[in-house]
């Protein structure tokens, strides 16, 4: 089953931000292969809400899961930059249908914070 996927404009703002950031800061290689991780882990998330690598985060908030963007390397084409160490995880939740992405979240060292 396919789920309908929308992005909260928090969200979206998170994506146009982190894109900006990285052209900014890394050139336009780098933006082209976080945007295909990006859209590699959006397609995840909506293929399976529960895909091998999310992880329930009830101490955030009911319903709430994360998606790392490290768990979707290497499913992003290799016609584009890989990106070795990514910095951001999906935060998101499943409504009946939908998946409704909450934010894209940069986090310190690779790893998503809360408790494991």
């Amino acid at each position: 089953m396919t789920y309908r996927l929308s992005l909260a404009p928090a969200a979206r703002a998170d994506i146009i931000d982190t894109l900006d950031w990285s052209t900014q800061n890394f050139g336009a290689k780098v933006r082209e292969g976080y945007e295909a991780l990006i859209v590699t882990a959006l397609d995840l998330i909506r293929e399976d809400p529960a895909a091998l690598g999310s992880r329930e985060r009830a101490d955030l908030a009911g319903g709430l899961r994360t998606l790392h963007l490290r768990a979707c390397r290497n499913e992003v084409s290799p016609a584009v930059r890989r990106i070795a160490s990514p910095r951001h995880f999906v935060v998101y939740r499943q409504v009946g249908e939908d998946v409704q992405v909450v934010r894209l979240l940069h986090c310190n060292g690779g790893s998503v914070p809360g408790p494991w």
